[in-house]
């Protein structure tokens, strides 16, 4: 047996495994893509109830804040009102939704109910951090949810130029923020 018969037996001998080996990563992969898009559009549709809830929660809260009137009790059962459904969101879709995203969210508005009672001072820094939270929360779904990612994908295909006077304002607002996180 010369060299050359001995390298095309070798030559089979790993081309084979290799080859089984390739395929099998090849389908494995072409099925978690088929199973990627489902996967998205379920979370895409807990997000945006989330979302929803969370929007909603937020109006509760801001009367709770906002209006002197409500006894703490009452302040109480609003706030756990708007808590409940983010709660009960979050483990129902935990399959899609990121679970310390679910915490945070649930977390968000729990306290709030005692601003009022706290001095100026502290009510005023409770009040800030609780609207950072606010919109931290927002951008981790937009994040999670991957959004932001399609969106900017739609802005690299289009190059739309979107800008008007409040649009520039708002990019200003925006830097501003971050520049104080």
């Amino acid at each position: 047996m010369d060299w050359s018969q001995l390298t095309g037996a070798l030559i089979g001998l790993v081309g084979v495994p290799l080859g089984v080996i390739l395929g099998e990563l090849l389908r494995r992969r072409q099925r978690a893509e088929q199973f990627a898009a489902a996967i998205f559009g379920k979370r895409l549709e807990a997000y945006d109830s989330l979302i929803n809830i969370l929007f909603e929660s937020h109006r509760i809260a801001n009367e709770v804040i906002d209006n002197t009137k409500l006894s703490a009790a009452e302040r109480h059962e609003l706030i756990s009102a708007a808590i409940m459904p983010i709660a009960e969101h979050t483990t129902r879709n935990v399959l899609y939704i990121d679970e310390e995203l679910g915490a945070h969210c649930t977390a968000l508005f729990m306290g709030v109910e005692d601003l009022r009672d706290l001095p100026e001072s502290e009510r005023q820094a409770r009040l800030a951090q609780f609207q950072r939270d606010w919109r931290e929360a927002r951008r981790m779904i937009l994040e999670d949810s991957g959004v932001i990612k399609v969106n900017r994908l739609f802005r690299d295909i289009n190059r739309p130029t979107i800008s008007s006077p409040v649009i520039e304002r708002i990019r200003e607002l925006r830097r501003e923020q971050d520049n104080e996180i």
